[in-house]
């Protein structure tokens, strides 16, 4: 089983009970998108995802010592 660091940051980490980060084994070949729902995190609410520092898209398979930043849309004004 494969370990992946999620990042979530702001209004996101209150699907994973506020924590900054989260450690979770994952099968291989799962991608952002199917780790990111199993954490509880509404993907329709992820407007920015990194993984190891670089842009990525939802459907991006995870490897084992990834590093997943996850930002929700900011609004401002």
């Amino acid at each position: 089983m494969n370990k992946v660091k999620v990042n979530l940051y702001a209004s996101l980490r209150g699907h994973v009970g506020g924590a900054p980060s989260v450690e979770v084994a994952v099968e291989p070949g799962r991608t952002a998108a199917e780790v990111l729902s199993g954490l509880g995190v509404p993907v329709e609410q992820i407007r920015i995802l990194f993984i190891n520092g670089r842009a990525a898209t939802m459907s991006d398979p995870l490897k084992d010592g990834d590093s997943v930043g996850v930002f929700p849309a900011i609004g401002g004004g």
